[in-house]
Parts: C-alpha cells; structure tokens; sequence
C-alpha cells in the first residue's frame, strides 16, 4: 500500500513522532505546529494512499485497521523506524487508536485528536459529512484567492471544523483546498471506514489521550463521541470553545497535549 511521508527534525535523535491526517485532507494540515513539535520530535508528515504526495493503487484495503497496518510497515520496513509516538486528527486519530492496537511494541503513544470511529451506534451513511467541503474545494481551487476573500464560501469550507474559520490563514486554506480537490483516495478511504467503528484493543503499556473540543460539530458528543468504544485506559479531555480540526483551534495547547501523552517534557 502506497503511503509516504515528510520528515521534520532538528535532531534525528529526537523521538519520531508521526501525524496522521483525516479523510480528503494531506500531511501538510500539520503545518502550523510542526515548528514547535521538531523541537521535541523528528517529526515525519504521512501521507495517505492518494492523498497528498501518496498514489492510489487498485483494490487496496482503506479501512482504518488495513491503514494502521500499512503505515507501521512503512515507517518500520522504509523509513526504519522502530519506536513511534503517534498523533491523529479525525479518521487519522482513529487510524492512530488502530496502529496501537497493530503494533503495541512499536508506538508508544497515541494522541487522537478529535478521532472518528467512536459512535454511540453505528451509523451507515450514504455520503461523507465533508462532502461539501470536498464539492466546494474541487471548484474553488481554480479561484483560491478570490474564494479566500469570500466569507460565505470561507465559511461553508471551514465553518464546521474551526470556530477561528475566519482567521484561517491564506496558506492554509490553499493547502486543504488543494488537498481535498486532487485526494483519489477520499471515496476509497470513506467506504473503507463507513458502516464500521473502532473495536481493537489496545495494551496499557500505550499511553493514549481522546480530545475532543467541546463545539465538534463534524463529530458531535451526542454521535460520535462515545468513551465507553474508546479503550478503556485512555485519558479523555474536552477542550473549550474548540471545535473539529484542534491544531487549528489551538495549536500550543496540541503540541503540549502530544508532549504530555509521550511523557516529553516541556
């Protein structure tokens, strides 16, 4: 499975940290905190089957365990990297709960930020909750600058994940759009995860954090955001007056949560 990664670091002593983003999205989503983590961590960017720099092959396995998979051979068979810490935005923070429970010997903590996978019950769907984003984002990549000065469109494409929508900056929308626009994987990844939930066990040895900011509306508390499915050592927090995409919220607050979940300290 095809999956390839951006690396950070100012010291490749430091402890390898990976970032997992969510459906329709690319490793650059992590921009704005990589230059507090890389002083921390040697931090390496993935990027998903045909998302971002990764090709899309054929009649691969995109559910989020065959990804956990794919992405701790990658990282330990490619890249050689034995030990792990590990983060996850959205469908990437429940990739990241199912690579702890692939390889408990490998990754040593998960911070799942905002993770999908935990629902009350479990909800078939016809069409992903960001479909619009991605409609949206397939026509306004042909007039980003012009899109970006428009509220109304800004705020159908971010509205929903960040409460700081209008403060996005220019980079950063352009990224997303980008990356939502070419993503071939979107529709594999979606029906890879849809009609399922997170159900692996993970060892205690795996230190994990759960966060969830308190405004989700692409994962609501009353849908998706059941503690009973998450495993059962994991330390919960809610975050105030934050909505989906955390790093973007508040991305101090982020790198100090994965710092704290990977016992670095600050």
């Amino acid at each position: 499975m095809p999956i390839t990664s951006h690396r950070y670091t100012q010291d490749l002593n430091n402890p390898a940290l990976v970032l997992v983003h969510g459906l329709g999205s690319a490793g650059s989503i992590w921009k704005s905190i990589v230059p507090q983590l890389i002083e921390s961590f040697t931090v390496y960017a993935i990027d998903l089957p045909g998302h971002g720099d990764a090709p899309l092959n054929e009649n691969e396995a995109m559910d989020p365990y065959s990804l956990a998979q794919a992405i701790v051979d990658y990282m330990v068979s490619e890249v050689k990297v034995e030990k792990m810490h590990v983060a996850g935005n959205s469908l990437g923070g429940w990739i990241s709960l199912e690579m702890a429970a692939v390889a408990p010997d490998n990754v040593l903590s998960v911070t799942a930020l905002a993770p999908a996978g935990l629902w009350h019950e479990l909800p078939p769907r016809r069409f992903p909750p960001s479909l619009l984003a991605r409609i949206l984002a397939k026509i306004s990549q042909y007039f980003m600058k012009t899109a970006y000065r428009l509220p109304m469109l800004k705020a159908i494409g971010y509205k929903k994940i960040t409460h700081l929508w209008r403060e996005l900056s220019f980079e950063s929308c352009r990224d997303s759009v980008i990356a939502m626009a070419r993503s071939k994987g979107y529709f594999p990844m979606w029906h890879g995860a849809n009609g399922r939930r997170f159900k692996s066990v993970v060892p205690e040895k795996v230190r994990l954090s759960v966060v969830f900011g308190d405004s989700d509306l692409t994962l609501p508390e009353e849908i998706a955001q059941e503690k009973s499915v998450a495993p059962s050592h994991s330390r919960w927090i809610v975050v105030d007056n934050c909505a989906h995409v955390i790093m973007w919220n508040y991305p101090t607050l982020t790198v100090e949560l994965i710092k704290k979940t990977a016992l670095i300290a600050s």
